[in-house]
């Protein structure tokens, strides 16, 4: 598969910023527009003010954000049993509200259909939500509607954690496992993961080191043909031993202590 055919007229559509360099480093300065769906956090009020600064100094030119605010539903879901809904993926736990998860379904509708139309190739978060993130699946989730609608093609990436396995595994019966795989840009990927950094905004593990390559899948109406088998497509697995609240203080230490082990490709 020739990747300049891919890279035409094509589109990088993620959650959050710092998405487009931990999934997709081989292809976010390649692409010809960068969409970033949440920029707002009221439980973290500086990753807004430190996403806004970093993102003015992000080494290409066509970014785009939706300004919506994130709906707080990290680690809603029942990942041993996760259920699909209308609007991603349902939201279960006590005390975590699924409102605003709810109503960004409906904004982020709104405002991608416009970002979308002409493009062919369009890459993003996968069914699963990388490694089990309810917004990543809920982007996905719309994006695939999209999809039906526009008839373009749409990538998505091939990360996955132990607390998505469950969900991913629904999706290789009867997979037609049609991917490309690129180099990671490691060097990239530091320089701007040191830019969210420097701006207090840096969501992910500080020790993190990439996988050498990453594979985009084809997605062609995946889950419809269900099957006693599946095809095994590339995944990029990382495994984490605790629950994970996003850049809590107090988890990296129990992390920094030996708490965690990733697989590096």
């Amino acid at each position: 598969m020739d990747i300049s055919t891919i890279l035409k007229d094509s589109i990088l559509l993620v959650a959050h910023p710092d998405d487009e360099i931990l999934w997709f480093s081989s292809i976010f300065d390649k692409v010809d527009e960068v969409v970033f769906c949440f920029m707002n956090s009221k439980s973290n009020p500086q990753w807004t003010v430190g996403r806004k600064q970093a993102i003015s100094k992000l080494p290409i030119k066509n970014i785009s954000c939706l300004e919506l605010d994130e709906s707080e539903v990290f680690n809603g879901a029942d990942w041993e049993n996760p259920e699909i809904t209308e609007f991603g993926i349902r939201i279960i736990k006590k005390g975590i509200s699924d409102k605003n998860y709810r109503e960004n379904y409906y904004k982020i509708r709104e405002r991608l259909r416009v970002k979308l139309i002409n493009y062919k190739n369009v890459f993003t978060h996968n069914p699963w939500g990388e490694y089990g993130n309810e917004e990543h699946v809920q982007i996905y989730r719309i994006t695939k509607e999209f999809q039906r609608e526009m008839k373009f093609n749409l990538w998505f990436s091939n990360y996955c954690g132990n607390k998505s396995y469950y969900l991913m595994l629904r999706y290789i019966s009867g997979f037609n496992s049609d991917y490309i795989t690129l180099n990671s840009n490691k060097t990239l990927a530091s320089q701007i993961k040191g830019l969210y950094e420097k701006n207090g905004c840096w969501t992910w593990y500080e020790d993190w080191v990439w996988f050498n390559e990453e594979s985009f899948m084809r997605d062609n109406d995946i889950g419809r043909d269900i099957k006693l088998y599946g095809h095994i497509f590339p995944l990029n697995m990382i495994k984490e031993e605790l629950p994970r609240k996003r850049f809590s203080k107090v988890f990296n230490k129990i992390r920094r202590a030996g708490g965690l082990l990733f697989k590096n490709g």
